[in-house]
This record gives structure tokens, sequence and C-alpha cells, in this order.
């Protein structure tokens, strides 16, 4: 079963995904836009279709890939998803009003980071807005688990003012990976999602940066690890690299409340680095 964060779109998963055609094609574009964060607050941010993160791009392993990158901005941007293995010259950027067109073939799977690529600017606009998560599933799928969710851990770097608006990145701040929040799914407050005791819980996770995420589910064990070729096993707490992912397999123990965080940001867990799993009797 598919879950999901609030202004996050449900997955449809691997059986959905590698039935359907081989040649997968998604159109995106870049705007600006308020986005709401929760708590009362709203960030100017550049965006992918106007979402925070970027919509979750899932394809097939083998699946030719075609992503159509509309500028509506008025700087140039452009897309690199580290699932392609291909020129990085083809990411762009592309100028304000044109169309970037990406094509490859979607050969590993795992979670994927794919982000703006614009030269020197490029570490302002990911640290702007502009991320998200590629799904490459494989052909035999997973063993099942009861619910999947994508989860992407980023940060803000702006000030927020007495009107709960943060007007855009500081540039000062990104060189210094000075974060003002960090959180999942770009919400700084999230609803509980309800499980049972004995579920599986699988997340596709992608950690944007700064720093490595040190992921942990407080009351549980990480089942399973999934990262590029290796899985591990019963691990207390993983570490995913900025600019990396992973998939992680946990079960519910029992009735009671988890927490999904990231061991190394505590500091975080108020304002949107948690997501709470509540197992009722």
């Amino acid at each position: 079963m598919a879950a999901s964060t609030r202004g996050m779109a449900a997955l449809r998963g691997q059986r959905a995904v590698c039935a359907g055609p081989s040649e997968k094609v998604f159109n995106l574009t870049v705007r600006e836009l308020a986005v709401d964060l929760g708590m009362s607050t709203t960030f100017n941010a550049w965006t992918f279709d106007g979402r925070l993160p970027g919509p979750t791009l899932e394809v097939c392993v083998g699946d030719r890939v075609t992503i159509n990158l509309s500028n509506q901005d008025t700087v140039a941007h452009g897309l690199d998803t580290h699932a392609l293995t291909i020129d990085a010259r083809k990411f762009g950027p592309t100028s304000p009003g044109t169309t970037l067109t990406i094509t490859g073939t979607a050969g590993t799977p795992g979670a994927f980071m794919y982000h703006c690529a614009s030269a020197s600017a490029t570490d302002v606009h990911i640290k702007s807005g502009l991320y998200g998560a590629m799904i490459v599933h494989r052909r035999t799928p997973l063993p099942p688990a009861s619910r999947e969710l994508v989860v992407v851990e980023s940060a803000v770097f702006g000030e927020r003012s007495a009107d709960g608006v943060i007007a855009g990145t500081d540039s000062s701040r990104t060189l210094r990976n000075d974060a003002t929040f960090r959180f999942f799914n770009g919400r700084l407050e999230h609803d509980a999602l309800l499980v049972s005791a004995g579920e599986r819980v699988r997340v596709y996770f992608v950690n944007v940066g700064p720093g490595v995420s040190a992921l942990h589910v407080i009351g549980s064990m990480l089942d399973a690890v999934i990262d590029g070729a290796d899985t591990r096993r019963n691990v207390q707490t993983y570490g995913v690299a900025p600019g990396s992912g992973a998939i992680v397999d946990f079960t519910i123990p029992e009735p009671g409340e988890f927490l999904l965080v990231d061991h190394g940001q505590l500091g975080y867990v108020p304002t949107g680095l948690a997501l709470r799993f509540t197992a009722n009797p």
C-alpha cells in the first residue's frame, strides 16, 4: 500500500510502473512560487511544478526516459538526474522561456536525487528548492511491504520574517551550509502516518543535504538497507551522503509511536525533521 506525507503524491509502485510502457516521458516546469511550509511559514522558492520537493519520477530498469524541462523563470535552469548516465552537458542549463529535453536509459535500480543544473549557481539553485526524488524500480520486485513512501531530506537557507515569510535564499548561508530549517518532504510539520503493529514499511529516501543524514527509526530497527548493489540488514542507524539515496525497510514491532529521524540533527525534530508512525492497539 502506498503512503504519503502532506503535499507528497503516493507512489505508483513497482508493479504499475514496470507493467507500463518502456518509454517514460516527464514534463516538468521551473517557476518561482511562494510555498507553504506549515507552521504559518511560506518560502519564496524555485520549484519543479510548483512543489517542494519536486514530483517523484518513477521508472523501471531498462526504461528509456525523456524529461522535458520548461524554464518559465527569469534565469537559466537545468536538470541533473543521478539515475541517468549521460554526457553532463546534456543536463543544461537552458535559458528562460526555453525547453530542455534530456533522454537516457535507466540502468541502475534505487532511490536517486534529481536537481537543477546551472553551472556555478547549481548549489544555490538546489538550496532554493530545485530538487526531487527519482525512483528506478527493479524488474523483479522487492519483498512485499505493507506501506511504501518517499522521504526527501532538505533544508531552507533564508531568514523568516515576523509575518512568517522567507523571502528567498541567503547565498552567504548556503556557502556556510548554515540552514535555517531542516525538514522532511518540504514541511515544518507532519500529520502522523497510521500503521498497524507487524507492518513492514519501505522508505525510498533521498538526502539533498547538506551533510550526511543519520537515518534512524526511534523504537525500531532498519531491517534492510539497499544502497547501490549492497544490502545491509539489522542496522540501527544508516548514513546517507548528500546527493545520495537508499531504500530502507523497517517493521512496526508493537502498538505505539515510532519516529523516523536524522539522528545527527535531532534539534530540528520540532520543525519537520521527523515522521511519526502511529500504531493503534
